[in-house]
């Protein structure tokens, strides 16, 4: 998995590093590519691709590439995302990443396939949500999208603008900004409006962060039946957020084994996330190693990394093996001594 924020990583330098003006740099790339050189982005985007196509990875690994390849919104990687979501044969969870990836890159081309996997998938929840979430957004966009939302409202609060670097399904609502933390709370926990609209609650929630939105996301976390998929997002924001007041609420929602199982893994994603309660992190998510549902237990295994590249303040360790600890970390592609699940959390 640290290999896929890797070559996410790369992707983004190559192309912050590509200037679409400088006409001798095209023509440098189309030289290399009559060679038979491919640049890093094509590189970045086959690897991915073949990773999701390829079963052999399992479920975990390839839903996280399908996430990637979204985050990097383009266009190139959509034939792949389209084909698994498409294909009934496959994990729900991968497949419903793939919906969500096509909304994170948000072109028009998508939007018949994403209608399509409704049709074909009416008794399949986690896949007809995620692809109508993923064309309301996308909808959203094309009529206009934040400029429509702001007509006729007042500034957008600054508590209000997003300080993460990921690409959200739902944008928050500048309306909100006029609203107490409890009154989006009862926002995102209202089944009777659309889910885009108790999305953008939730990322209004996340944006304004805090204890008192944190414990609303929980709430919503543990409370609401009405969409695994809702739930399951409601946790990775929780942990995106970080926060020491999440954990219970995670802890809960990973040790229901009625919950669905995308849910439990993203509840144990965000658990890794948590630095400032590890030693009640690393004792939840050791309890789950041995768990029968095989996501379950390798996202208990994939969170517990964290273990290997955080050190409590009061450790004492040498210089050798901190420069060690942090060479291994730039070969990893994180560079900053994070595990990828905080790196996926990142603020910009």
């Amino acid at each position: 998995m640290r290999a896929a924020y890797f070559l996410r990583q790369a992707y983004e330098i190559e192309m912050k590093n590509k200037d679409p003006h400088d006409d001798n740099e095209h023509e440098d790339a189309r030289d290399h590519k009559q060679e038979g050189n491919e640049t890093i982005d094509e590189i970045v985007i086959e690897t991915l691709s073949r990773g999701l196509l390829n079963r052999e990875h399992g479920s975990l690994l390839r839903h996280e590439f399908a996430y990637v390849m979204g985050q990097l919104r383009d266009e190139r990687c959509c034939p792949y995302i389209e084909r698994v979501l498409l294909d009934a044969s496959d994990c729900i969870m991968v497949r419903h990443e793939c919906g969500e990836a096509l909304g994170a890159i948000g072109h028009e081309r998508s939007i018949p396939i994403l209608e399509k996997a409704i049709d074909l998938n009416p008794d399949t929840p986690e896949i007809g949500q995620t692809c109508r979430l993923a064309i309301d957004y996308m909808q959203w966009k094309i009529k206009g999208g934040e400029v429509n939302d702001v007509e006729n409202q007042p500034m957008v609060c600054a508590c209000m603008l997003s300080p993460y670097s990921s690409v959200d399904p739902a944008p928050p609502h500048p309306q909100h900004a006029q609203l107490s933390t409890n009154d989006i709370g009862a926002i995102l926990l209202d089944v009777s409006i659309p889910l885009f609209e108790r999305y953008r609650a939730m990322f209004s929630l996340r944006n304004r962060g805090g204890s008192e939105a944190v414990l609303a996301l929980g709430r919503g976390l543990l409370e609401d039946e009405s969409s695994a998929l809702f739930r399951h997002e409601v946790a990775y924001v929780l942990g995106q957020m970080q926060h020491n007041d999440s954990v219970e609420a995670l802890a809960e929602s990973l040790r229901r084994e009625g919950e669905h199982a995308m849910v439990r893994h993203e509840s144990a994603e965000a658990l890794g996330a948590i630095e400032g309660r590890w030693e009640d992190v690393e004792a939840i998510l050791k309890s789950f190693l041995n768990d029968e549902d095989d996501i379950i237990r390798e996202s208990a295994i994939v969170a517990l990394d964290a273990a290997d590249y955080w050190v409590p303040s009061n450790t004492k360790i040498s210089a050798q093996d901190a420069a060690r600890e942090e060479d291994e970390d730039v070969h990893a592609g994180v560079g900053t001594g994070k595990t990828f699940i905080q790196v996926k959390a990142q603020r910009v």
